[in-house]
């Protein structure tokens, strides 16, 4: 593998130069910017192209899961990996929805966030440990696999109306808020 073509973007100063330190230091990554805010994120993607965008959920002009889309389409080849001083299961889930390729809280270590961003550079997408319960991800594969609710409810043996509760449920869980970003959201964490 070549070298990694990173982007960090983060509203605090220490964070993004400790980041960019780091990271820096590992010879297959080259950080090719970094900034502090929303509209900095647009620019950066747009001008430098990188690889992987380590992009924080909190900054002062944006929410970072609604950047995610525009960061996509600015720099379309670029992997989005949350950062987060959340590390709660819900916060990766809503940022895989969205199409971030995973989350990486601020509380990991240096090595977990080195070994996150080489696997989204290498297309993987880091799928979120979600509290959801086996029947769900059940529902959640069969929806992925395009399967009507009649089809899972034969399937699972069980009622329709207990399938669109599962599927309520997942769209909940998942911040996820119509049947197609359940399908893309269960495509994307492939079961």
């Amino acid at each position: 593998m070549g070298t990694t073509r990173i982007a960090i973007v983060d509203d605090h100063a220490l964070v993004r130069d400790g980041l960019a330190r780091l990271l820096g230091a590992e010879g297959d990554f080259l950080i090719v910017g970094v900034c502090g805010d929303g509209a900095g994120a647009l620019q950066l993607a747009a001008a430098s192209r990188p690889d992987v965008v380590l992009l924080d959920i909190a900054l002062p002009d944006a929410d970072g899961l609604d950047l995610i889309a525009a960061i996509r389409r600015t720099s379309p080849a670029a992997r989005v990996l949350m950062l987060s001083m959340h590390s709660e299961p819900e916060y990766a889930a809503a940022a895989l929805a969205r199409g971030a390729c995973g989350l990486v809280a601020k509380s990991a270590t240096a090595e977990i966030l080195i070994d996150a961003i080489r696997r989204v550079a290498a297309g993987e997408i880091l799928p979120a440990e979600t509290r959801l319960s086996p029947r769900e991800r059940e529902v959640l594969a069969l929806v992925a696999a395009g399967r009507s609710n009649d089809e899972i409810a034969n399937q699972l043996e069980l009622q329709r109306r207990t399938v669109e509760a599962h599927c309520q449920r997942l769209m909940e869980k998942l911040d996820v808020h119509t049947r197609a970003g359940l399908v893309a959201y269960g495509r994307r964490i492939a079961f």
